[in-house]
């Protein structure tokens, strides 16, 4: 928006950008799928206040949310609209193409890990979205199911909170560098076959235009808890309580929270882990309180793999503006700088030069340190098919043989 002089509506079906100058990264704002959508919506929602939750579903896709029929933690429930209209041509795509509907009815179940693995086999529910890994060797066993092992990647992250102690400090934030062990906390989210997961990761996904090994070797040399230790010292941590939220009922983020949990009490850390399902976490993560008063230093969590996150403005956590960033708080005026430099760069090679900068400076103020990444699975019975793979769900194209 900084680079928009005006943002208007010419008419009923068209949205203009007049731009102050050249901006070559506004297609790639408008057309990303992950967390950070262009929501186009309606005046009356628009023009409510941006500091509660939008209350109202609306959307324009292939199904209609059925509001009447949600039960919180258990049960959303959507139908076919009618009056959708997709596009006639071009091949099916995972956001792009034609977004045809062959299902009458879509709905989602919140179920244990048990309970959706039994109903998978006998034909209860079609498909499970992320079951854990261990499940997913049994269901590939399972003549009836049908289970995709490179469905969907996410990155593991540790975030701080640098308002309060001990993380308030960047050298005691760095020093955790020399704690953290991809590869272990990797195969506890992912297990052991390393065709899943990778280590060696920093900024952004492996295989993605502005992923590079700057200064990676932090994470990658042999873990050495006992200068750890003596770095932490160094940097004047005392054995301050750190306070590390972790999510019950999402086990792919509890499993790495335990793993990570684990490597900082190594390094010398005092932990206190507190567990609590998932919706109690994000609400305590945005406090801005004492930890012993509400607040939190540190939680681990996933970032997909979505096309926002492979840039320096669509992953959230290198965000460095204080209290304007994401929860964590983190203030960088040099990753700040670098991140307004990738925006007016319009060369492919002077946005990787770009960010490779911007990852060398990752290891120095250290906004959240990453925990490696992994592919994702799914699993659905064999009768469907054209599963479209990507960071999420999605349902048209979708089909029963």
């Amino acid at each position: 928006m900084a680079a928009t002089e005006e943002l208007s509506a010419a008419d009923d079906r068209t949205v203009r950008f007049r731009l102050k100058r050249p901006f070559p990264h506004l297609p790639e704002a408008l057309a990303g799928p992950g967390g950070n959508v262009p929501a186009i919506m309606p005046e009356r929602v628009a023009a409510g206040s941006p500091y509660k939750p939008v209350a109202e579903i609306v959307g324009s896709g292939p199904y209609r949310f059925l509001p009447e029929e949600h039960i919180t933690g258990a049960r959303a429930a959507y139908e076919r609209f009618p009056l959708y209209q997709p596009r006639t041509d071009g091949p099916f795509g995972f956001t792009s193409g034609p977004k045809i509907a062959h299902f009458d009815r879509v709905e989602w179940l919140t179920l244990d890990q048990f309970s959706a693995m039994a109903a998978l086999r006998n034909g209860e529910i079609d498909w499970w979205d992320v079951p854990l890994n261990d499940q997913v060797q049994a269901l590939s066993h399972d003549r009836e199911v049908t289970v995709i092992s490179q469905y969907a990647t996410a990155m593991g992250t540790l975030r701080f909170n640098h308002l309060h102690p001990p993380f308030d400090n960047a050298a005691v934030r760095r020093a955790l560098l020399g704690a953290v062990d991809q590869a272990e906390a990797m195969t506890a989210v992912a297990g052991t076959d390393r065709r899943n997961w990778h280590d060696g990761i920093g900024l952004f996904p492996a295989g993605t235009p502005f992923a590079n090994d700057a200064g990676v070797e932090v994470l990658r040399k042999p873990r050495d808890y006992a200068a750890v230790r003596q770095a932490l010292a160094h940097a004047g941590y005392n054995g301050e309580m750190a306070v590390v939220l972790a999510p019950t009922d999402v086990q792919e983020i509890r499993a790495l929270s335990l793993a990570g949990v684990d490597q900082l009490r190594r390094a010398g850390m005092n932990v206190d882990l507190q567990e609590m399902e998932m919706g109690t976490a994000m609400r305590r993560r945005q406090s801005q309180g004492a930890p012993g008063k509400g607040g939190w230093n540190a939680y681990f969590g996933l970032i997909d793999r979505s096309l926002p996150n492979t840039n320096p403005y669509g992953n959230v956590l290198i965000r460095a503006d204080g209290l304007a960033a994401f929860d964590g708080w983190p203030t960088s005026p040099r990753i700040e700088a670098l991140r307004a430099a990738w925006l007016d760069a319009a060369s492919l090679d002077d946005q990787r030069r770009i960010c490779t900068e911007l990852q060398m400076q990752l290891w120095q103020d250290v906004p959240y340190i990453p925990m490696g990444e992994y592919w994702q699975s799914t699993a659905y019975r064999k009768d469907l098919v054209d599963v479209l793979p990507g960071c999420f769900a999605v349902f048209w194209g979708i089909r029963r043989a």
